[in-house]
């Protein structure tokens, strides 16, 4: 018998067993793809009697059901209620020649490299192994009753549902996106990320407490950018100067005194940005027709907002991307620049050196929607209901500094 606490520990003893017997008999909550233990299990699969794998809060891989979809011996556990959370691996030659290991691993990437887990390693040769070994078979043929194989039509919904859910999974854990910068910060989980615990009357006071620009002026510059867009079927059928003003740069539209359209984003300093918004380039209007006026902000509208921005703006021009977004829908974006981007990228605890369009989505936009205040805001008054309107869009006059 043998205590297992170390992951890379728990890998060696696992690769030794599938190398060193027959027959594997396990059970496991969730299943990975990217392992030395997955490929050697590929190379091994004649040695599989009964595997079942969980699917629960989509934590297995489809990649790891595409690859064994057509082995019979491998099966997934779909209870609707419950949890299948087991983690057992029975590694057989003969009822006098076997391992089981047992305990909190899964047969996963995070189990072999990062989690802190604990198994388990039981043997023939341990004290009333016989009785184990019956109750390890009683169990697992019981579970095999329960059990069923993917097809490929319900392989298709699961990854669409698992791609879905996969960025709030990782959301949870701290982990945006799908690379780790290496002079990241290490990850927090999210109940110490302080912007996304910022309640509804907190987020309202740092938007009160704003000393560089009026509420009210504000307020009237995305009001003046929603009647824009609300005028015209799209962007390239407003006049020069309305689509100057929406995108921030210098304009002659007739408004109050007060407002200032540089606030959310001044670019009056990007040349070729000016000159392209000058011309009514067809690509800005056909990447802000991308993103709906109203309803759920989902990363395929971002995307396909950016395969036509990018056509005219080869490279990265954030700045004048986000100032477009939060106009259009200042409840889901913000205008990320040079006077707010050091402070947001600090609260977000985010590394603000190669901050891109793919980094915005995934480590600004998903903690946005990850926030105490986006996710519940509670206005105490008019003010208060058209700020919540534009919340997204008001991170700016919080982290805006001079």
């Amino acid at each position: 018998m043998k205590l297992i606490t170390d992951s890379k520990r728990l890998e060696k003893e696992f690769l030794r067993l599938q190398d060193s017997y027959e027959k594997y008999y396990w059970l496991t909550a969730w299943a990975s793809a990217s392992t030395l233990a997955f490929q050697k299990l590929i190379d091994n699969k004649h040695k599989i009697e009964k595997i079942l794998v969980g699917i629960h809060f989509y934590q297995t891989h489809p990649d790891f059901i595409e690859t064994f979809i057509k082995v019979e011996n491998v099966k997934y556990i779909m209870q609707p209620e419950g949890t299948f959370h087991p983690k057992l691996f029975l590694f057989y030659n003969s009822e006098k020649d076997w391992e089981v290991l047992v305990g909190s691993a899964n047969f996963t990437n995070a189990a072999f490299n990062s989690n802190t887990e604990i198994s388990t390693l039981l043997s023939s040769k341990d004290n009333d192994s016989d009785k184990v070994l019956t109750d390890i078979f009683d169990a697992i043929n019981q579970v095999w009753q329960e059990s069923k194989r993917f097809n490929e039509n319900e392989l298709n919904n699961y990854r669409n549902t698992w791609e879905n859910y996969r960025p709030k999974i990782n959301s949870l854990s701290g982990n945006y996106g799908k690379k780790k910068e290496k002079k990241q910060r290490k990850t927090k989980p999210i109940y110490l990320v302080p912007v996304a615990n910022m309640d509804w009357k907190e987020f309202m006071k740092k938007v009160y407490n704003d000393q560089y620009h009026s509420l009210d002026s504000r307020l009237k510059v995305l009001n003046i950018a929603k009647s824009l867009f609300e005028k015209a079927d799209s962007f390239k059928e407003l006049q020069d100067d309305e689509r100057k003003f929406i995108a921030g740069i210098p304009n002659n539209l007739k408004v109050d005194s007060d407002v200032d359209w540089g606030y959310f984003g001044s670019m009056k300093g990007a040349g070729i940005y000016k000159n392209r918004i000058a011309e009514n380039d067809i690509n800005i209007s056909n990447a802000l027709d991308e993103i709906p006026f109203s309803g759920q902000i989902t990363k395929i509208h971002y995307q396909r907002f950016l395969e036509s921005y990018k056509k005219t703006f080869d490279g990265n021009y954030l700045g004048t991307a986000t100032r477009l977004l939060a106009m259009k829908r200042p409840d889901v974006f913000v205008c990320l620049d040079s006077k707010n981007k050091s402070a947001l990228c600090k609260d977000f605890e985010i590394v603000q050196s190669g901050l891109d369009y793919d980094r915005y989505w995934d480590e600004i936009i998903e903690r946005i929607y990850d926030s105490q205040w986006w996710i519940n805001p509670k206005p105490k008054d008019e003010r208060e209901k058209n700020v919540s309107n534009s919340r997204a869009a008001f991170l700016d006059s919080i982290y805006y500094e001079e």
